[in-house]
C-alpha cells in the first residue's frame, strides 16, 4: 500500500466521522525533544487528517504530545518487581490504548535504530506486560485495520466509524 492510497483511506475516514484533524508540528518536537525520536509517517499523517479519537469506540488515539512510554504510564506505581516485569516493554512509546486494556506502540530502541516508517507495531496485552509484534510498520497497522478488518485485539472487525475527541489542552 502507498502513501497515497493510505492518505486516500485517512481522507475517506476524516470525511465520514466528521473528523477534524489537527496541527502535528509542536506534539512532533515536544515527542522528538523528549525521546528524541521521529514517529512513523503514517501516524503522522493519521493525526493531521483524522486527529485524536476513538475508533470504533473501542481503540484510542493519541495527540503526540500526549504520548508516553509505558514505564511512564506506570511510574506511579513503580517499585523493584513491577520494574524487572515492565523491562520488556518499558521503552515501548504508546500512540493507542484499547477499551479491554491492551496498549499499541513503538519500541524506542526501534525508533532509533530503524528509519521510523519500518518499525513494527508492538501491542502490550494487559496485566501481562508481554509485547506482540501486530504489524510491521504503521501503514501495515492501518492497512490491516481499514483495509482488511483484521482482528487485533480479540474483539471482531472494528466499526469504521471514528470519534473525533477535543484536543487536551496542558500537560
Amino acid at each position: 500500500m502507498t502513501e497515497a492510497d493510505l492518505q486516500a483511506l485517512f481522507e475517506s475516514l476524516a470525511e465520514s466521522s466528521n473528523a477534524r484533524g489537527m496541527v502535528v508540528d509542536s506534539g512532533l518536537a515536544q515527542l522528538q525533544s523528549s525521546h528524541a525520536v521521529e514517529i512513523p509517517s503514517a501516524y503522522r499523517h493519521f493525526m493531521r487528517l483524522v486527529g485524536p479519537g476513538s475508533w470504533g469506540s473501542f481503540l484510542h488515539f493519541h495527540a503526540m504530545e500526549h504520548m508516553s512510554t509505558h514505564e511512564e504510564q506506570l511510574a506511579p506505581f513503580m517499585d523493584e518487581d513491577l520494574a524487572q516485569m515492565l523491562e520488556p516493554t518499558a521503552d515501548v512509546l504508546v500512540f493507542a490504548n484499547s477499551d479491554n486494556g491492551d496498549m499499541c506502540g513503538w519500541h524506542l530502541h526501534d525508533l532509533v535504530r530503524m528509519p521510523p516508517d519500518d518499525c513494527p507495531v508492538i501491542r502490550i496485552v494487559p496485566r501481562s506486560f508481554d509485547g506482540e509484534v501486530i504489524a510491521a510498520s504503521t501503514a501495515e497497522f492501518f492497512r490491516l485495520l481499514l483495509v482488511e478488518g483484521a482482528n487485533l485485539f480479540g474483539v471482531g472487525t472494528l466499526p469504521l466509524v471514528f470519534q473525533s475527541r477535543p484536543l487536551e489542552r496542558g500537560g
